[in-house]
């Protein structure tokens, strides 16, 4: 520094040491400026907690199941009725459990998709919890004190036959249920088959069969997703999804944005809303002709799901559910699954409680005004009390004496 430069500086207040300073107080302020950011994203996060905002995503990639549930996340979901709740320690939407089956316990394992999982209601209205309370209540009016009913869900958001098959090996078989009940609900069959995805719900691994009904585990399409820009992704921002509710609120109006980039007509009133005609549903037949053409694959996970909880000391049983057809309000149907269902049942032994064709004469219609059936499809309360009740009077003769 020149004594021009410490002339000019003494002019306008500046000493040789508060130059030296000006550094230090820059960094000061950058560190404050900084607390009072984390100060604001914490008492943010806080706040979204409190109010049950950014927590709908519940789901992380799993590299055996292609996805499973977020152990010790709080769930909040509004767009079906609402329902919050937190998933277990062992990645369940259920109550904390533990593994060891206590003396006179007798326990049911739940497996299936979004149906059993049921994240449109509260966990209390769910018919696993409803079936639950209805057997204990059953038992008690029948003075058998001495047994208690646990039924375990272990529904996963689209989980196909083969997920919900391989999650019973690594995790259900662990709590030593008394039967296992699959759910097979109408159109089970269409996500049999691999498929290359961006979006998690529908990474799968397959279990490909031959005719012989063995089966193989190929996770193709879900070592192609974890290599995938989408993939990759998800793996960096696990830990956020896990716990971050501003992440969440990101993460929603990120999907919102880019579905208005697909489709700008969205956010018009007047946009025009597609017909059944140009849904881009399959054909009747078209999809007769695929179940017939598949259903080997359907015959031989099942028949492998059946025989290993019989070698692990479980019965097993398959519930059939209906289910309302995308994009309209009538129930969907699909007889060749149904028959070829039956036919597969019968050679296995296995029992088939079809609450899709009981539900049909009990509703006495093939369209919903939402009743039973919530926007998205889903059950409402109403529904599952009456799918409880249908499952109650079935259990209840396997209970022990």
């Amino acid at each position: 520094m020149t004594i021009l430069d410490i002339e000019r500086e003494k002019e306008i207040g500046l000493t040789p040491k508060a130059v030296q300073k000006r550094p230090l107080s820059v960094l000061f302020s950058l560190g404050q400026g900084l607390a009072y950011l984390l100060c604001l994203i914490l008492a943010l996060e806080v706040f979204f907690y409190i109010v049950g905002v950014g927590d709908s995503e519940h789901i992380r990639p799993d590299r055996y199941l292609g996805y499973n549930l977020i152990a010790g996340k709080r769930v909040t979901q509004r767009k079906e009725g609402f329902g919050q709740f937190k998933i277990n320690s062992f990645a369940m939407q259920n109550d904390e459990i533990k593994k060891e089956k206590p003396a006179g316990v007798y326990r049911i394992a739940v497996f299936g998709d979004s149906y059993i999982e049921s994240l449109q209601v509260a966990r209390l209205d769910n018919f696993l919890s409803r079936l639950q309370a209805k057997l204990n209540e059953r038992l008690q009016r029948d003075g058998r004190q001495g047994l208690k009913v646990e039924v375990l869900n272990f529904g996963v958001s689209n989980y196909s036959t083969a997920q919900s098959y391989l999650r019973y090996k690594v995790l259900g078989s662990q709590f030593k249920p008394d039967l296992v009940i699959h759910n097979c609900r109408v159109e089970e069959v269409s996500k049999l088959l691999p498929m290359t995805t961006d979006n998690l719900l529908f990474v799968r691994p397959v279990l490909f069969a031959d005719y012989n009904r063995h089966v193989t585990y190929d996770d193709t399409c879900v070592r192609e997703y974890f290599q995938s820009a989408a993939g990759r992704r998800m793996l960096t921002c696990d830990w956020l999804r896990a716990n971050s509710r501003i992440w969440g609120v990101v993460s929603v109006m990120r999907e919102q944005f880019g579905r208005f980039l697909e489709n700008p007509d969205l956010l018009l009133s007047f946009a025009p809303k597609s017909s059944s005609s140009d849904s881009g549903l399959p054909t009747d037949e078209t999809r007769a002709n695929f179940t017939k053409c598949y259903w080997y694959m359907m015959d031989a996970q099942l028949f492998n799901f059946a025989r290993q909880c019989r070698q692990d000391g479980s019965d097993f049983m398959i519930l059939r559910t209906p289910m309302i057809r995308p994009c309209q309000h009538t129930l969907t149907d699909n007889q060749i699954e149904t028959d070829l269902l039956n036919r597969s049942a019968k050679d296995m032994k296995v029992e088939v409680l079809n609450l899709d064709e009981r539900y049909r004469r009990w509703a006495g219609s093939t369209t919903d005004d939402g009743t039973n059936f919530s926007s998205g499809g889903h059950f409402t309360a109403v529904m599952h009390e009456w799918v409880a009740q249908q499952l109650a009077d079935q259990v209840y003769s396997r209970l022990p004496r």
